[in-house]
């Protein structure tokens, strides 16, 4: 029987190329975005079905998911929906703050809980995140940004353990940084301009170890096919060696060497 994932925010980046990344392997893609005239190529590859959800809608979440399980027996959730902010904390406007939050956690957790009914009854499945570095370690003009992702990182990781004991498993994918247009750029704010020139270093699209979309779905395809009882799935060799050496280090240590990185 072919398996079946339900992706959302597949319109671009990440999310487009796992849709063309599973289909191209043999799985049932259920690509949902807010704007479906985005999936207009991604609809004419076979065992793709585009479906229109904007995730910060709560019922809109309700309708749509009760529909596709009303139709496919869904193997697979990937919560890749987001929405991306990077500037200094006192800059986001209350309407942009919520807008991350009712994507980014909000979302995620309204998703899940439309589908976690379904996988207990199964005992199987794994439901999935694209979370980023910014919710394991603090970095600068992502206050915002990073709060949401931390909540649905810990969203993520308690829900682990509330659904290992039914057999579904749960993994978050880590961008440490991502070759899309989903970021902002940094905003040269009055007061803030000298720290630019080092944080491009980590924070921009020019770094050469970001991975590209392509190659962040290959992360979540293996993520989806190993079997392994794995939570964290790093996507990139700038995620990895952060991380790495955020736990090697101890935190007191590695927040000296970082600021020294970013602003020396």
């Amino acid at each position: 029987m072919m398996n079946t994932i339900f992706i959302t925010g597949s319109s671009s980046g990440i999310g487009y190329e796992t849709t063309k990344l599973f289909a191209k392997n043999g799985w049932k893609v259920i690509a949902t975005m807010r704007n479906t005239a985005k999936g207009e190529e991604l609809a004419k590859l076979p065992n793709v079905e585009v479906v229109k959800l904007d995730v910060s809608n709560h019922d809109e979440i309700r309708r749509v998911v009760a529909d596709v399980l009303a139709k496919h027996d869904i193997d697979v959730v990937l919560n890749n929906a987001g929405y991306g902010l990077m500037a200094p904390l006192e800059v986001p406007t209350e309407e942009q703050i919520h807008k991350v939050f009712e994507t980014d956690v909000f979302g995620t957790l309204y998703v899940n809980q439309e589908f976690i009914p379904h996988f207990k009854k199964h005992r199987k499945g794994i439901i999935m995140a694209t979370t980023s570095l910014a919710a394991i370690i603090g970095l600068p003009r992502d206050g915002v940004y990073g709060a949401a992702k931390r909540a649905q990182q810990g969203m993520m990781e308690s829900l682990y353990y509330e659904l290992r004991p039914f057999g579904v498993a749960v993994k978050t994918m880590i961008p440490g940084g991502t070759k899309t247009n989903f970021q902002t750029p940094l905003n040269d704010t009055t007061g803030y301009e000298e720290a630019n020139a080092r944080q491009q270093e980590y924070l921009r699209d020019g770094n050469p170890e970001f991975a590209t979309a392509e190659e962040a779905a290959q992360t979540i395809y293996r993520a989806a096919t190993d079997d392994k009882d794995q939570l964290r799935y790093c996507t990139d060799s700038v995620c990895q060696k952060l991380y790495n050496q955020y736990y090697e280090m101890g935190y007191e240590k590695f927040k000296q060497w970082f600021y020294e990185k970013l602003f020396k």
